[in-house]
């Protein structure tokens, strides 16, 4: 049933929504009066909410995710202040705070880690209920957040919540994509609860999503020559087209059972089908000096997705406001996969049929708990545990097939891991006094992973982090407040780091498109972390913040390459410590509450100014690679009427060089996006919005250059981007 509703196209099944449900609106309005007068509204103060938390957290709700009809994710959080996203060749999106991602930056789901295989772009904004962007996080969740922690909290109100029913349509170079989610709430009639007090939330969504990511890549080799003057050996250029399309259901109910006054159960699972897959062709052209093996080259690659997530939830309230709260939860994770390479030579006979298949199939049980007690006036303890343990079973079968001779060459590897984290905390809220508050948590954490392959690798890895945290907050005065946060974290190394076994390149094998191979004694890097900050809450929707980092991190993780005969190969290793420090400058303001003289225009903007370097790699440029470095966005809203409202968002990322290694260097161009949307409130149930995102169709550009003695590689790469244009209809029931 599903294999058959992933290949349906999704985006039709939008459009017929979005027909359907405005034919139907069209109709109720016919018999409304004209003279009906718009209902607004009032917002939650989320900005009075952040200045009463005593850490370093800002929630954003429905109003920001909705806003330009995103249908990913990753489009809602590169408008957030301090996150920015980068995505490369349909690789997916890679989610960073302070500049920095790939496991310094923690995501969660509902509070708890995302299992392995989690996309960011897997889940729906219509089914998330609100984000939360912590630069410091407390001791109740994990510790693996160098840069800061993102959770995502899925959909759970219910009771007296109206039906939602969205659909969506986009355009993005001629390629249609559709979407269309619902989210249902009400209590259970009273003959099916058996007078039980049960409310439930059934939402869901389907899409289908395509595009193009088209680019030329340059490559050089050269040599020096006795005269000192660099000479070359090869020049050649790649044009590189790539097709995507993701086809996905997901489900997010929820149930919740007021048991009586003193006890709870909730239930809310996550249920995820994607059916991913990606065509690509390469074609090259030989400038100067001799081709590649394959310099004209097809593969394409497509898999089946199963994520399905659960939680049971018991919560029970003690006397003097005590509470016990205890979860239980389970993941699963399944992906079937295939690929297929066919490589031609210089003269177009195809030479070489890859074919591969892969699947990996994974089990998490969960079990933690919390207890809170305000044990005193001016104190609210709370202690807890997390434990968790996972199995994965993962394998890859490879045929090589020489199609001049017929001879295959296969290769195949399977393997097991496991995963066991256990962690215990404690934490203190305390009022000091009216000015003063503070905040005392202090988290152990152990983590024992072993992977194997028979034959192969048997090896166990273990770490133990002892993470103390102290949060502060000061009040001058109704206005303005000074934050101090001291805390320590760390960054884990991936399985996919640890994995003793080689993973090679398709084509062309240089040391800037090295093998890769993992390594099983790579250690957790560690950190100390120091915040400051400044606010001044104009008024309710209106603050200024000025914020400073410093993290002195150990261990720091590095690429090292090697080179075996002709061939390259990079692998992890631990390689001393790194600095990072920061200047986090963030404004919103709406107009009107500063003088109501003033248009109905929401303004924001912010600034992030990111600084690292790595002690092993001499300067200039010895950053934490891939770092972004200074990161400038702005946005305004008007609401032209009670009806209709515009907006839009313009966000700068300058120009970064970095030196990853003694012999490494790498340079990315200025990125420079603007998105603009109108919405259209057409009755107090419906409402239109019509957006347009990169407007200004910046392509992405991207370099590398490799310098040993008398030897040099470069490479070059120009990636097209395209405006995406979405309409969008809402209705409430």
């Amino acid at each position: 049933m599903l294999l058959r509703l992933a290949r349906f196209p999704l985006s039709r099944m939008a459009l017929a929504a979005l027909s359907l449900f405005a034919g139907r609106q069209a109709l109720a309005q016919a018999v409304t009066p004209t003279g009906q007068q718009v209902e607004i509204t009032a917002k939650p103060q989320q900005v009075r909410e952040r200045q009463d938390d005593i850490g370093l957290r800002s929630t954003y709700g429905r109003e920001e995710i909705d806003k330009y009809g995103d249908t990913n994710l990753s489009e809602v959080l590169k408008r957030l202040p301090g996150i920015s996203v980068t995505e490369s060749k349909g690789k997916g999106a890679e989610i960073r705070m302070r500049g920095l991602g790939n496991g310094y930056t923690q995501i969660l789901l509902n509070g708890q880690a995302t299992p392995n295989g989690f996309t960011i772009d897997s889940i729906a904004p219509d089914l998330i209920e609100k984000i939360e962007v912590m630069r410091v996080a407390g001791a109740d969740v994990s510790a693996q957040s160098i840069a800061g922690t993102i959770n995502i909290v899925l959909k759970k109100k219910s009771g007296n919540q109206s039906t939602e029913i969205k659909s969506s349509a986009g355009l993005q170079s001629g390629r249609l994509s559709g979407n269309a989610s619902w989210s249902i709430a009400d209590h259970l009639p009273v003959d099916i609860a058996n007078q039980a007090d049960i409310n439930y939330v059934f939402a869901g969504s389907i899409e289908s999503n395509t595009n193009d990511v088209n680019g030329i890549l340059r490559e050089g080799q050269y040599t020096l020559s006795k005269a000192g003057q660099w000479q070359t050996l090869a020049d050649r250029q790649l044009q590189q087209t790539q097709q995507n399309r993701r086809d996905a259901i997901s489900l997010t109910p929820r149930l919740n059972w007021k048991i009586d006054a003193q006890n709870s159960l909730n239930w809310q699972a996550y249920l995820n089908y994607a059916r991913p897959e990606n065509a690509k062709h390469e074609k090259e052209t030989t400038l100067e000096g001799s081709s590649t093996d394959f310099p004209d080259n097809r593969s394409i690659w497509a898999a089946h997705i199963l994520t399905s997530r659960n939680d049971l939830n018991w919560e029970h309230r003690l006397a003097d406001s005590a509470k016990l709260n205890i979860n239980w939860g389970w993941n699963h994770f399944d992906r079937d996969a295939k690929f297929q390479f066919w490589g031609n030579d210089s003269k177009g006979v195809q030479t070489t049929h890859r074919y591969v298949t892969g699947d990996a199939n994974e089990n998490e049980y969960r079990f933690s708990g919390k207890y809170l007690a305000p044990y005193s006036e001016n104190h609210v303890l709370s202690l807890g545990w997390d434990s968790s343990r996972s199995a994965r079973t993962e394998g890859r079968d490879e045929a090589d097939i020489n199609i001049a001779t017929g001879d295959i060459t296969p290769d195949s590897h399977h393997y097991q891991a496991s995963l066991v984290k256990l962690a215990a905390y404690i934490q203190d809220e305390w009022t000091i006094n009216t000015a003063w508050s503070a905040y005392l948590g202090l988290r152990w954490e152990r983590i024992t992973s072993n992977s194997r392959e028979a034959g192969e690798f048997d090896f166990s890895n273990r770490s133990t982090m002892l993470s103390p945290i102290l949060q502060s907050v000061w009040k001058l005065d109704a206005k303005r407040q000074w934050r101090f946060a001291l805390n320590r974290s760390f960054k884990l190394p991936t399985v996919f780091n640890l994995i003793p076994r080689r993973f090679r390149i398709d084509n062309n094998n240089t040391p800037l498109n090295a093998d890769f191979q993992g390594n099983p004694q790579l250690r957790p890097e560690r950190a100390w972390g120091l915040d400051v900050a400044y606010e001044h809450y104009l008024t309710e929707s209106s603050l200024i913040s000025v914020n400073t980092y410093w993290r002195r991190i150990q261990d720091v993780m590095l690429e090292r390459l090697t080179k075996n005969g002709t061939t390259w190969l990079t692998s992890m290793s631990n390689s001393g410590g790194a600095k990072v420090i920061g200047l986090e400058v963030e404004i919103k303001t709406k107009l009107q509450e500063l003088s109501p003289t003033l248009p109905p225009v929401e303004l924001r903007a912010n600034l992030n100014r990111n600084w690292s370097s790595v002690d092993q790699v001499p300067g200039p440029n010895n950053r934490l690679a891939h770092q972004t470095g200074l990161l400038i966005s702005t946005g305004a809203d008007y609401q032209i009427n009670p009806a209709w409202r515009t907006g839009a968002d313009f966000s700068f990322q300058a120009a970064d060089q970095i030196r990853e290694s003694d012999n490494i260097s790498t340079h990315t161009g200025p990125k420079r996006n603007l998105d603009i949307y109108l919405s259209w409130k057409q009755s107090k149930q419906s409402q239109w919005r019509f957006s347009v995102t990169n407007v200004l169709q910046q392509d992405r550009l991207a370099s590398g250059d490799y310098t040993e003695n008398t030897e040099r590689w470069t490479d070059a790469g120009r990636e097209q981007s395209a405006r995406t244009w979405r309409v969008v209809w809402e209705l409430r029931l």
